[in-house]
């Protein structure tokens, strides 16, 4: 029960009275304490994030453009596939129908129980591509790209996952950042193209929104700030080089991608995001399945920052590893007990009024979420994308929660050692 002015206000007082009334007693300092975790992260991180994109932005457009200078190395595409005879074939005919010459394509069949070797032997038959068979697994794909890379001659490697489709001008984007000499490796940008079925529900919609905020907000501001952390498995290039002083990758994480690229922070080498270099992916399709995934990527990152956790001591590192390392640890493990404190700490101080408290942070989340998606859609020039606005109330309220738990659930699997089957 609670009192507001002359009126006491039980669960029979209309819920918008009893609300507008417990909003117009809050003080200041009322608003800190209960929101402090949202003004001191989330605001500043989702609102930041924009305005710091837009006045780059105008920055870069008031500078005078140099044209890039010519860049037209050889790249080796390397493809690895383990029962994926229902992609292959569309990967792969991507990879030959881009528009890049002086390219090579290497797909790996890494021990397939399927037909995926069939598949992709009617494009190596006439000499289209390199096929490599595996009688045995390797057991990981980090294995199938190690094997791959053996028979790669490109100075620049491009991976693409087998399920990934690439457009028709996203070889000479991804490789156009490599001609900085400074750059060892570019992340493209991921899209949702369907599930894994070949159609959209629900679940694959929510993916389509997570990617289009993550490549359209967070990589371009990572890539400005130089603290990009991942390149995704799905389509990044590399110098050909570089990967070979590092030893490829390593199979002692499951995310070698996220592990890869800190390798390559770690040596002080910069990484780019090609905003132009476009791929599309399938996604999961069932509840199912996005946990597998989501579990295997939250015990994957663990696994990965565990292992080079030297860097969070900075000794002989570049500054931004060093930051960007403890960011990703704070977002995404640190960030989840802080939450789970905050909620706790609100039903226990606000239990009258929790529901009040609730409801006005969700209207928050909720603004601050509009805001976050027309910027998006602004950065892609793209007025379709608007339609993900209809999934904000589902994302705020449902997905992020319930990915949350997941993560949760991930990182204690992997501190107790427990075993989980992909």
């Amino acid at each position: 029960m609670v009192t507001c002015g002359r009126h006491t206000l039980t669960f029979l007082t209309p819920f918008w009275e009893g609300f507008t009334c417990w909003l117009g007693n809050l003080t200041i300092w009322d608003l800190i304490l209960i929101f402090w975790l949202f003004i001191a992260v989330d605001l500043t991180r989702s609102i930041g994030k924009p305005l710091f994109l837009l006045t780059h932005s105008l920055h870069t457009k008031l500078k005078p453009k140099k044209p890039p200078p010519a860049f037209n190395p050889k790249i080796s595409v390397i493809i690895p596939a383990y029962n994926e005879e229902n992609a292959i074939a569309k990967s792969i005919e991507s990879a030959l129908n881009a528009d890049y010459d002086y390219k090579e394509i290497i797909v790996v069949d890494d021990g397939s129980k399927d037909n995926t070797y069939q598949r992709a032997n009617f494009f190596a038959s006439d000499g289209r591509i390199k096929l490599v068979h595996r009688d045995y697994s390797s057991g990981s794909k980090a294995g199938a790209l190690n094997y791959g890379i053996l028979f790669a001659s490109g100075e620049v490697l491009v991976t693409v996952d087998a399920d990934t489709l690439i457009e028709k001008n996203a070889l000479k984007e991804i490789v156009q950042p490599l001609s900085d000499p400074d750059v060892v490796a570019a992340s493209g940008k991921v899209g949702i193209l369907s599930g894994e079925n070949g159609s959209k529900n629900l679940l694959v919609r929510l993916q389509e929104y997570e990617y289009f905020l993550a490549f359209e907000v967070g990589r371009p501001f990572n890539s400005v700030m130089g603290t990009i952390m991942i390149i995704s498995g799905a389509f990044g290039a590399f110098r050909g080089r570089e990967m070979k002083n590092l030893g490829q990758y390593d199979k002692d994480t499951i995310t070698e991608d996220f592990d890869l690229t800190i390798k390559l922070r770690k040596l002080g080498k910069k990484i780019v995001y090609a905003n132009k270099a476009v791929a599309w992916t399938l996604s999961p399709f069932t509840w199912k399945s996005w946990r597998k995934q989501r579990i295997r990527w939250t015990r994957g990152e663990a696994e990965t920052l565990w292992k080079h956790r030297n860097v969070l001591r900075r000794r002989g590192f570049d500054l931004r590893s060093v930051v960007s390392t403890w960011d990703m640890l704070f977002m995404d493990v640190i960030l989840l007990v802080l939450r789970a404190v905050w909620f706790v700490s609100l039903a226990y101080m606000f239990s009258a009024s929790l529901v009040y408290v609730l409801f006005l942070s969700l209207i928050m989340y909720l603004v601050m979420e509009m805001f976050v998606v027309v910027f998006a859609v602004g950065h892609s020039r793209r007025l379709r994308d608007l339609r993900h606005m209809l999934l904000i109330p589902v994302m705020v309220l449902i997905y992020r929660p319930y990915y949350a738990v997941i993560r949760l659930k991930a990182y204690f699997d992997w501190l107790f050692k427990k075993k989980t089957e992909w």
